[in-house]
């Protein structure tokens, strides 16, 4: 049986670096997508010293023919498509009232335009192949926090996209699965200004993330949240701003208080 090609976009650190080894290491060659061409020649030397087998894409998604490019080249190199993981995504180093209109809408392109053209390229591969797309969302499309004010959005809008398109591909054999993660070791903080304020034992590295979302290539599941101690604190969050809303309005502006003066 010819092995399963598997597209793993923001592929140069974090969740996507951990998806696309955890994956070659069951069988699956791999398309390796981003930006930073030294990291992605680095990821596939591992991969291939691990016996597995990836290709690297140096590319923007942000790009018009970002993602035709990518398409192409996996046709090229492999023939088919059986799964995408739609991982890449961009915070920002500054709160929306801080940020250039540029950054705001480079943002909303990487976030959301990207992986929605990317996705209805590859739809003819992947129902071709029954295949499957996992779409890495953000618990914080669920709560919209102060200083993130274009990335919840964002996220939001990408949930509510993956939603509609699990319900539109099932009749045509293709499984779609939402990831959320939550507080994971990787670059976003520090991209995004933040420091990781919880402690260690609460927070995933990108390989224990990774294992997870692996499995869902082979078992789907709608939504799937990461590290699983967050779903209930999600699910209290999201009550206390519907039926205490003063009580979250406040926390919230607390928190604000703390970031940049408008300007």
């Amino acid at each position: 049986m010819q092995s399963r090609v598997l597209i793993v976009t923001g592929a140069s650190s974090g969740i996507g670096w951990a998806v696309a080894r955890q994956a070659a290491r069951q069988g699956w060659r791999v398309i390796v997508a981003a930006r930073r061409g030294a990291r992605l020649a680095e990821l596939v030397r591992r991969i291939e010293a691990d016996g597995g087998q990836a290709l690297a894409v140096p590319l923007d998604l942000a790009e018009p023919t970002g993602p035709e490019r990518l398409i192409a080249a996996t046709l090229a190199a492999y023939g088919r498509l059986d799964a995408l993981v739609n991982n890449a995504g961009l915070p920002l180093a500054q709160p929306f009232h801080a940020a250039t209109v540029d950054a705001l809408r480079q943002q909303w392109a990487v976030n959301v335009t990207a992986p929605v053209v990317l996705t209805r390229l590859a739809l003819p591969h992947l129902v071709a192949t029954g295949g499957t797309v996992i779409n890495i969302g953000s618990g914080l499309a669920r709560i919209a926090m102060p200083g993130m004010g274009n990335y919840s959005p964002s996220k939001i809008a990408f949930t509510a996209f993956t939603e509609a398109l699990r319900w539109e591909l099932a009749p045509h054999g293709v499984r779609v699965c939402l990831v959320e993660p939550g507080p994971i070791r990787t670059e976003f903080h520090a991209r995004a200004g933040r420091g990781q304020v919880l402690p260690p034992a609460l927070v995933l590295t990108p390989a224990a993330c990774a294992g997870p979302i692996v499995r869902l290539l082979d078992h789907p599941r709608r939504r799937l949240v990461v590290p699983r101690w967050l779903t209930p604190v999600l699910a209290g969050i999201e009550w206390l701003g519907r039926l205490v809303p003063p009580v979250a309005d406040f926390l919230a502006t607390q928190h604000a208080r703390r970031g940049r003066p408008l300007a």
